[in-house]
Order: C-alpha cells, then sequence, then structure tokens
C-alpha cells in the first residue's frame, strides 16, 4: 500500500510538473508571439495614437474598412470591434487601452440589440485568460464574475477554454499563422449577397446600459469624443422601427439602419453588410461623422 501510495504521489508530481511547464509555455507564446486577436494586439501595443477607432460586434467589424477612412481622410483608423462582441467587452478593451497609453481623438460605438445586454462575451473572456498576470485583465475579470484560482493550477486555465486558447491557437501563434483579419486596420469583411435573417431585434430596451455609461465616462476622462451610431439592417428584419427608441437613452445616436433599405445588393445577411456595402456604408460615415463636407474618391 505504501509502494501504491508513493508511485501515486510521483504520477502527481510528474503531471504538476508537466502542467506547469506547459502553462509557461503557453503563456510566453501569447504573450510574445504575433498577435492573432483583437486583445493581443492592444496589449503588445505601447503609448500608440490613433486618429480614429470602431468599437462594437461584427455589425461594425464586418462594415467599416479602415484603410478606407485613412484614404479618405489622411488620418490613422483601426476597427477593435469584435465578432459576438459587446459594451463590456468594448469597456474592457478600452480600458486595456488606457493601462497601455493607447489613445484616440474619437471613437465610434455601434450601439443596437447590445444596449439590452451585460458583461463580456465567453469568446472575450477566454481570449483574456492568458494574460490574468497582467494587473487590468486580471481585475477586469474579477468584476466580471471570473474566478482567478486557477492562475494557482498551471495549464487549468488553457483547459477550461480550450476552444479559443487551448492547443490549435497555440500552434498557430507559435508558428506565426496570419490572422484572417489584418490587425492594422481590423476590417473583416464577407462576400456574396442574400437577405436572410436570423432572430429578431428587442421588443424593448432596458432603462440604461451601466457598461455604456462607464465607457462614456472613461472617454470623457481620456478627453476623447465618442459618437454611437445604428449600423444598417435590411428591411425584412422584425421589430426594426422600435431601434428608434434608443435615441431616448443613447445620447446623440446616429441612426443609419434603413441607410440601404434601396440596395438589398449591399447586405451578405440582414444583419450584416457584404464588402461592397461596407465601403459604401464607410464612405458615409466618414462623411457623416468624420468630414462633414462632401468626400469624393
Amino acid at each position: 500500500m505504501k509502494e501504491f501510495l508513493g508511485y501515486i504521489f510521483k504520477i502527481l508530481i510528474i503531471a504538476f510538473v508537466v502542467m506547469y511547464v506547459f502553462d509557461k509555455v503557453y503563456s510566453y507564446t501569447f504573450q510574445n508571439g504575433a498577435p492573432r486577436n483583437k486583445i493581443q494586439k492592444i496589449l503588445q501595443l505601447k503609448n500608440q495614437h490613433y486618429d480614429y477607432a470602431f468599437l462594437g460586434s461584427s455589425r461594425t467589424e464586418n462594415h467599416i474598412d479602415c484603410e478606407l477612412v485613412e484614404k479618405l481622410t489622411g488620418k490613422s483608423c483601426i476597427n477593435l470591434a469584435i465578432s459576438g462582441g459587446t459594451i463590456g467587452d468594448m469597456l474592457i478593451l478600452m480600458t486595456i487601452a488606457e493601462s497601455k497609453g493607447i489613445t484616440f481623438n474619437e471613437v465610434f460605438l455601434q450601439v443596437d440589440y447590445s444596449y439590452n445586454g451585460s458583461g463580456i462575451s465567453n469568446n472575450f473572456r477566454a481570449s483574456l485568460v492568458p494574460y490574468i498576470n497582467h494587473k487590468v485583465v486580471k481585475q477586469q475579470l474579477i468584476e466580471n464574475g471570473e474566478s482567478v484560482f486557477y492562475n494557482y493550477i498551471p495549464f487549468y486555465r488553457y483547459l477550461k477554454y480550450d476552444k479559443v486558447v487551448g492547443f490549435r491557437e497555440f500552434f498557430s501563434v507559435l508558428f506565426n499563422k496570419k490572422p484572417k483579419t489584418d490587425l492594422n486596420v481590423g476590417f473583416a469583411p464577407k462576400t456574396g449577397q442574400g437577405l436572410a435573417v436570423s432572430g429578431k431585434l428587442p421588443d424593448k430596451f432596458k432603462a440604461e446600459n451601466d457598461e455604456l455609461t462607464a465607457l462614456f465616462r472613461l472617454m470623457e476622462k481620456r478627453n476623447t469624443k465618442m459618437v454611437c451610431f445604428i449600423a444598417p439592417y435590411c428591411k425584412n428584419i422584425e421589430n426594426r422601427a422600435f431601434m428608434r427608441t434608443l435615441k431616448s437613452r443613447v445620447p446623440d445616436l446616429k441612426d443609419y439602419i434603413s441607410v440601404f433599405d434601396d440596395n438589398p445588393e449591399f447586405f451578405f445577411n440582414c444583419g450584416h453588410l457584404n464588402i461592397e456595402g461596407a465601403r459604401a456604408f464607410t464612405k458615409i460615415i466618414t462623411e457623416d461623422l468624420i468630414q462633414p463636407t462632401k468626400t469624393n474618391l
């Protein structure tokens, strides 16, 4: 029995050492490898300035071509929107940016159904865990209900979030596999046409989104102007007209929900523009919100 327990103890020690080594290797690779997502991009920057930044979900990531904005304005632009991203995700991303000395003249935030949400998305949360030793990241995870006890259990965090920061992603970073999105501009265009509808817009909106309020305060603290906008939807989406009630809750909200009602060819599906629609929308945004005078390519 004593020999058996000794054998088990040795196995546990070996397993602990292996997990400890894996944890260190994974963490070093994610923290020092070429960035493959926008969280890694921001965490690797320092004292960088952008004239314009766009925030939101895929309805901004797929819609705003920052390279085109730069051509039209001669100013720097980055699209920091994340597919499936919430307002809470964007608040954390901007909080991290502040800690890294990254500044912006103006920030444009897509607000629509996301106004009813709270907290952070699962993929965003998973993408943060390799940086749990970063003071700001750790604090933000704790504030969003994440127990960081796994910081003391080697490799547990990578097992828990394997789908996002597991074996496949580790090797993608290790061998410098380029992401599908050019992170220098952050635009992820869609190709194809369609008006497929998935779900419907909310029947009502909550009275206030605390994370949006906090984001406004953070931008004010940083002397950064923030403008909120509603990106286009096709005419087939349910409750589209109700989106107008957001204007009573979001200061100076810019409404572009119906801007392409007569251009169905600009949609990839009802909630997302294709690359042609994205470039047309980028030009509209640039003319309306960045350069109020007529802009020509």
